[in-house]
């Protein structure tokens, strides 16, 4: 039966807006992906302000190349602590594989890869240790093997060129490693050096902004924004460090007090 000319209109109409679609869908999700993806620029220069330099561990690592993961948002999992990591987990792979990286040890970066949803940080040598890990089974998790280890970032995202600038993982590291040493590297020359020996010392003082607390003390383990009567901006940031808690109180963007209990 011969199709009528409406019904052939309406025919075109319909695989046009099809064609249409189909278009803005492709263009929207390459949009998505070029604003997702982390530059080949910013990787490098990301890699060269970590590689070879030293970090020390705030906890023991394993040996072997799969290394430990520090998942970047903690409360998506019960099973993990507030820094990331499983601690059950952890515990098996240093029984079953031996120690790469002791804890209290200094131990120089000696590889970083960027991947699509991870940075990799190798310690040491990545990990890839000598001798079978059922010679470390028989010796206990105490068992101190060659080779290093390794920590595996993981953010559950895509990466971008905001997550390798250095204020923005510098607090992921401090969950795990010292950095006292990178952070001596890459602490802005224009501030006063107040606020660099501050940051040094891993302590918060009056005046100082949001980036040189991170850069200082890393991430809090709470934020709370203050109401206000009048236009300023009031916040707090709370830590956990060192058997103490750290209040810091910031007014308009700048540390106004810090309280340690």
């Amino acid at each position: 039966m011969p199709m009528k000319l409406n019904e052939g209109g309406k025919m075109k109409t319909f695989i046009q807006k099809c064609v249409y679609l189909a278009v803005f869908s492709v263009l929207l999700a390459s949009a998505s992906q070029v604003r997702a993806s982390a530059s080949k620029k910013a990787e490098l220069e990301f890699e060269k302000v970590f590689l070879g330099k030293d970090v020390k561990a705030l906890l023991a690592m394993p040996a072997y190349k799969e290394g430990l993961d520090l998942y970047v948002n903690p409360k998506s999992d019960k099973r993990l602590d507030e820094r990331g990591v499983d601690l059950k987990d952890l515990s098996k792979y240093l029984k079953d594989k031996g120690v790469g990286v002791e804890r209290d040890e200094w131990v120089t970066i000696t590889e970083v890869k960027v991947d699509s949803d991870r940075i990799e940080i190798q310690l040491g040598g990545g990990g890839e240790g000598k001798g079978a890990s059922k010679n470390a089974e028989k010796k206990g998790a105490g068992f101190k093997r060659e080779g290093g280890s390794r920590i595996n970032f993981r953010y559950g995202r895509d990466l971008n060129d905001a997550d390798l600038q250095i204020d923005s993982f510098l607090p992921l590291m401090n969950r795990v490693l010292d950095t006292e040493k990178i952070r001596g590297a890459v602490i802005p020359k224009d501030i006063s050096p107040e606020f660099q020996e501050a940051i040094r010392a891993k302590d918060a003082v009056v005046g100082m902004t949001y980036q040189m607390v991170l850069l200082s003390l890393g991430e809090p383990d709470q934020k709370k924004v203050e109401d206000s009567p009048d236009d300023s901006l009031h916040e707090t940031w709370f830590y956990l460090k060192d058997g103490h808690r750290w209040v810091v109180k910031f007014l308009n963007g700048k540390v106004a007090k810090v309280q340690v209990f």
